[in-house]
């Protein structure tokens, strides 16, 4: 029987593949964070945030001023939303709150409030609504199963007007999508 040798340039030859290899796979996921993290400027009506780059934005209607809404999310597809209410004078965040819960229950689908309390968030007082609602497919030629739904508005109160902004995410993926909303949240002023 013989003896292989591996010679002292073998060895530096595999290390440097390995760290080669791990350096490329760490650089592919922060170039991959940043692209997802990307976003682009939002100014209307006073009301400036950070839109993530890539999601479809919905012509504004009414009292809302952008829908923004992830594609790419299974299921339900993940939606920002943000709205100007007008109020009248002396308004308090809980009556918003449940103005809006009354909309909310006449427009969603078993739409069930699961907590609303006063919390303070990003330094700003705000009113937090979280409740569940089932999302069907209108279009009856697809086979689609319906999708519950996870919500949570942040209501802010200004003077005479609220700003209300709304996270809708398939269950499954709330909680995952969480962080990258309180980055959106975060990127508002008004």
């Amino acid at each position: 029987m013989e003896n292989k040798t591996v010679s002292l340039g073998d060895r530096y030859a595999e290390i440097t593949v390995i760290v080669v290899t791990l350096v490329a796979l760490i650089a592919g996921w922060f170039y991959k964070s940043s692209v997802e993290n990307s976003s682009i400027p939002f100014n209307v009506e006073g009301i400036t945030a950070q839109v993530p780059q890539g999601w479809l934005q919905s012509e504004p209607s009414g009292d809302e001023l952008l829908r923004a809404t992830d594609r790419s999310s299974s299921g339900f597809s993940t939606t920002y939303i943000l709205r100007k209410i007008p109020l009248a004078p002396a308004t308090t965040a809980a009556q918003a709150a449940n103005l809006l819960t009354l909309e909310r229950g006449q427009e969603l689908l078993a739409f069930r409030v699961l907590e609303q309390r006063e919390v303070t968030i990003f330094n700003k007082t705000a009113y937090e609504l979280s409740y569940v609602f089932v999302e069907s497919n209108p279009n009856l030629t697809h086979k689609n199963i319906p999708s519950v739904v996870r919500g949570t508005d942040y209501i802010f109160v200004n003077d005479s007007f609220a700003v209300v902004v709304s996270f809708w995410a398939d269950e499954k993926n709330y909680d995952l999508d969480l962080n990258r909303f309180h980055r959106f949240l975060e990127s508002i002023s008004y």
